[in-house]
């Protein structure tokens, strides 16, 4: 009779401190360390069943590309199978008296499921030696009961040999499902010597244990950034800080739209703005919230080159030089927003930053692993940090701008991704005549109070 395997977690204060299936996971998952890894799935499962613990006290790493030890697979199995008890007090072998899995090797010894890494005398365990795949096959068909009685099939690996001792659990091992080899696709090698990973037998023991991987929220990382430059201590100054206070931290849930107008609403001196040049049919006043539109092209761009959709933006109406030619945005409450909707599956976080003479945004969150690759032409007073960490997988922004007239662009983006297109965008803008410019200021919004 094949041993009972355990599943279920009867005690409540266990239950109570480990997430499940069915609870909410932090973004990156319990542990800190295997953000990314294949094995995530299988770690979080049994990290569930409370098979593993990790390899800190805190319990926030787990080591996923460390080696399996002998000391650690015997702490494995005893946790996993039931029938097979911790015998603390007992000593099957001399050269485990320091380990603290001691008792768990002399559980697994006392199952028949280990005799020893020295035979014939067999009175040694080498618990600090690491298990090889070969080893960790007779472990898990030993424990688990996994071998026939009719005997093994066919050997479905060319580099098991036939005199290789631990060939018949290797071949139930693979019958059992539980491998399917070491290189895949052809998976026609099994790899018997190379040592087993951490992270490798959280899937082997999620496979034996017939535990469903469980999914994890993904850790967000850098979309996009974009940096705009001024100058030093003027009015304008403290409003764009200003905004860039109130909208830094904002996170934009998936489907959700995010409008500055929306959010912030009106620029009144309540709220701490500040008297600013600003254009309002071509004549220049000063207005309340004078210079927030720097904000606006600055967060424009970083929407642009995160590859989320574009809901409502609008150019100045007259050309300044330190901003992107056509691919800029102005604000005025409540006519003209700047608004993006979040078309991922994950939260985007908006993040802002500023010195005396900058101001940077950036946009945070998740696009299955992939981080965004762009085309950026050198502006005056701009700068732009796009990423491209996701290889073949990447999502590509492609821009192009194009002068359509005297005064007049055509600006095209498209966002691509893995399954094809994801956005195709055009956008026409058309400046006014540069003469009607007043160079005595460096702000020129248009109605952008």
């Amino acid at each position: 009779m094949k041993r009972t395997l355990i599943l279920v977690i009867c005690m409540l204060t266990l239950a109570a401190a480990v997430p499940t299936a069915a609870q909410e996971l932090p973004p990156g998952g319990s542990f800190t360390d295997d953000n990314g890894s294949v094995h995530e799935g299988a770690i979080e499962a049994i990290y569930t069943e409370r098979i593993t613990t990790g390899c800190n006290a805190e319990e926030t790493l787990f080591c996923p590309d460390d080696p399996v030890t002998r000391g650690q697979m015997a702490a494995f199995l005893v946790r996993a199978v039931e029938g097979i008890e911790r015998r603390p007090g007992a000593d099957a072998f001399v050269d485990d008296d320091e380990s603290v899995f001691e008792a768990d090797i002399n559980g697994i010894a006392a199952a028949e499921v280990t005799f020893g890494c020295n035979p014939p005398e067999n009175d040694r365990f080498c618990p600090d030696w690491s298990v090889t795949r070969e080893q960790m096959a007779t472990f898990l068909v030993k424990a688990f009961e996994l071998a026939d009685e009719e005997g093994p099939g066919d050997n479905p690996f060319e580099d098991v040999g036939e005199f290789n001792v631990h060939r018949e659990n290797i071949i139930f091992l693979a019958e059992s499902g539980i491998t399917v080899g070491c290189n895949p696709p052809d998976n026609d090698r099994f790899c018997p010597t190379a040592p087993v990973t951490r992270g490798e037998m959280a899937t082997f023991l999620a496979r034996a244990l017939g535990l469903e991987p469980i999914e994890v929220p993904p850790v967000a990382h850098m979309l996009a950034r974009f940096t705009t430059y001024h100058d030093c201590c003027q009015p304008r100054v403290e409003n764009i800080h200003l905004m860039a206070d109130q909208v830094d931290d904002s996170v934009v849930e998936p489907g959700e739209t995010y409008s500055i107008n929306n959010e912030i609403g009106p620029r009144t001196e309540e709220k701490g703005y500040v008297p600013a040049p600003i254009l309002v049919d071509g004549e220049l006043v000063m207005g309340v919230g004078g210079g927030v539109s720097q904000f606006a092209t600055t967060m424009f761009n970083a929407i642009v080159y995160s590859g989320l959709e574009e809901v409502d933006h609008q150019p100045h109406s007259i050309y300044i030089s330190r901003y992107p030619v056509a691919v800029e945005g102005t604000l005025n409450y409540p006519n003209i927003d700047l608004a993006f909707r979040n078309d991922s599956d994950s939260p985007v976080t908006i993040e802002t930053s500023y010195t005396d003479t900058s101001l940077t945004v950036e946009l945070w969150g998740f696009n299955d692993y992939r981080e965004v690759a762009g085309d950026h032409s050198a502006s005056n007073g701009t700068h732009v940090e796009v990423l491209n960490a996701g290889g073949d997988q990447a999502r590509v922004v492609d821009l192009d701008v194009t002068q359509t007239g005297t005064r007049s662009y055509q600006v095209d983006r498209t966002v691509d991704g893995p399954d094809g297109v994801i956005h195709d965008d055009t956008w026409h803008w058309t400046y006014r005549d540069p003469n009607e410019e007043y160079p005595g200021t460096d702000v020129a919004e248009s109605r952008n109070p």
